[in-house]
Parts: structure tokens; C-alpha cells; sequence
């Protein structure tokens, strides 16, 4: 009998799901090529409320850090749907935009239920703290390229040791977080920075790209390649 893999592609604030489509068909295609059952399932954690509401808790779920991952909107949204839809074999959560927030808050309280969750995919998203014993299984995609080429997603949030920044009895915060290591505190462990062309949603594209490889194509390989490389 073949593996099952239960997949979510977690939509950020002001996405939909149809954006999802060619990837979620790659990903079948490409699991079942490797011996593996995929079940996708697209979740919606900000689709509550006007537009304002879904940005306005999207932000604040980017500042939260690790041990707070409970009082994430999104986080604890994506999980009941994932206990509701299917969490009985391993997880991969995929998360587009702000949706990445959201996708990685849901991975730590499944995990402290007992769930087993294989990895987790950031795309185009703002940097959220990752906590430690989850760094390994974190992948972060974003535009390679300068300020003005780059997704303004990407721009917000932090990696850095910043909630010890001006005071703090354990770290001389400012001087820390002037460092590599200060500034890359909690950040994933795998970063990959592709050549795509556009910005979210086109990282799913399978038109859009540079040269002869799509930016559906190289999304899907990094995807793969990391979850096959993931602790079993």
C-alpha cells in the first residue's frame, strides 16, 4: 500500500483559492511519480471579515513568536480545519503570502497534539520567527533580486532576537541583533531565493518564468526536494 500524504496550501489575506490550482496539481502529480498519495486541500485561515480585519490579524500573527503560536488567528484556524479535514498521516502545509504565518503557528500546535508534521513551505512570505526545534523542517521561497524586484512581503517581519532588542537581562539586544547571528536568531533552515518572474500569486505560474523553466517548475522542484530530504 502506498504512503498518503495529506498537503495544505494555506492562502494568505486577500487570496483565493484558485491560485492554487496548478500547484496542487503539480503536487499530486509529482508525489504520485515518487510512490506517494497526496490528498490537497486548500485552507483559507483570513477569509473572515473585510479586507482591513484579514490584514490587520495576518500582521499581527507575523509578530508573534514561537511560544505564542496559540494565540495566532490564522495558526489556530488552520489547525481545527486540519484536525477537521485529516491529520491522521503526515502533514505538509504549504503557505502562500501571509498564509506562511499562519501554516508554521498550525505546525507547532499539531505537533504538541501528536500529529506528525513532515515540513513546512513559506512562499513569498513575511519572515516569522521559526522556533528552534522546528528550524529543520522550515523552507522559506522568496524573488531573487533587489528592493524593487522583490515581493513586499518578504520586507516585513524579522528572523532577528528582537524581544531582546532594548532591554534585557540576557542579551545586549541592539549590539546581538547587529550581528549575522542576532539577525538570523529564528530563522528557517532552509532559504532558497529562486529566479521567478513576477510576484505572489505567480510563483504557482506554469506560463510565467525565466528562460525555458517555469516558476511553477522550479517552486514545485525546491518543494520536493526539501520534503524528500526531511527527517522520517
Amino acid at each position: 500500500m502506498r504512503r498518503v500524504v495529506n498537503i495544505y496550501l494555506v492562502a494568505g489575506a486577500w487570496t483565493h483559492e484558485e491560485m492554487f490550482r496548478p500547484l496542487a496539481e503539480a503536487l499530486k502529480y509529482r508525489f504520485e511519480q515518487g510512490g506517494l498519495v497526496a490528498i490537497t486541500r486548500v485552507v483559507l485561515p483570513y477569509e473572515d471579515g473585510n479586507r482591513f480585519a484579514q490584514l490587520r490579524e495576518a500582521r499581527r500573527d507575523v509578530r508573534l513568536y514561537p511560544e505564542q503560536a496559540a494565540h495566532s488567528a490564522g495558526g489556530v484556524r488552520v489547525r481545527r480545519l486540519v484536525r477537521t479535514l485529516g491529520a491522521r498521516d503526515p502533514l505538509l502545509l504549504i503557505g502562500c503570502g501571509s498564509g506562511g504565518a499562519a501554516a508554521y503557528h498550525a505546525a507547532e500546535l499539531l505537533e504538541a497534539e501528536g500529529c506528525e508534521v513532515r515540513f513546512v513551505v513559506q512562499v513569498g512570505s513575511p519572515k516569522v520567527p521559526i522556533g528552534h526545534g522546528f528550524r529543520e523542517r522550515v523552507g522559506y521561497i522568496a524573488k531573487k533580486g533587489g528592493l524593487l524586484e522583490s515581493d513586499p512581503h518578504v520586507w516585513q517581519g524579522s528572523w532577528s532576537h528582537a524581544k531582546y532588542r532594548f532591554a534585557s537581562h540576557r542579551y545586549p539586544g541592539l549590539l546581538y541583533n547587529a550581528r549575522e547571528k542576532g539577525r538570523r536568531y529564528y530563522a528557517p533552515g532552509q532559504v532558497a531565493m529562486l529566479d521567478v518572474e513576477g510576484r505572489v500569486p505567480d510563483y504557482f505560474s506554469p506560463v510565467a518564468g525565466r528562460g525555458s523553466v517555469s516558476n511553477l517548475a522550479q517552486t514545485m522542484n525546491t518543494i520536493w526536494e526539501w520534503f524528500g530530504a526531511a527527517k522520517r
